[in-house]
């Protein structure tokens, strides 16, 4: 067993560090609809104006593109060149949103967070594009 000032400075280290990771991400706070709660998401904009948007409380990415209002498909993710298959479902009310799911999506958001770099590969009818974030 681990003595108790050991798990302590664990517990320490283990906070410093995911406080690092998180600041890697741009923050945007929303408060829930009965106005009790305040959201914190976690998002990254590219060069070409998309979004990235990490959703912690669903554990799921949600892909924005506000020019391509067209149905998307999204199947495949890298991140930091380690290929993930994923699910995308587009909002009804949002065409310009994607939410991207995964299957192991702990171990998927953990990979998010400490990454460097995403690659979403998108396909819009029979064009295929890939969207790229820099994470830094």
């Amino acid at each position: 067993m681990m003595p108790l000032y050991r798990l302590f400075i664990v517990a320490i280290l283990w906070a410093l560090t995911s406080q690092i990771a998180f600041a890697k991400w741009d923050e945007e706070r929303d408060v829930t609809t009965n106005g009790k709660d305040e959201l914190v998401y976690y998002f990254k904009t590219n060069d070409l104006g998309q979004k990235l948007v990490l959703d912690k409380y669903v554990k799921r990415l949600i892909f924005i593109q506000s020019d391509r209002l067209y149905k998307r498909t999204i199947r495949l993710i890298k991140v930091d060149g380690q290929s993930i298959e994923v699910m995308s479902d587009p909002f009804s009310r949002f065409p310009e949103q994607t939410a991207i799911t995964f299957e192991n999506k702990d171990e998927v958001l953990k990979k998010l967070f400490l990454s460097t770099k995403i690659e979403v590969f998108v396909r819009y009818n029979r064009d295929e594009a890939v969207s790229t974030f820099q994470i830094k």
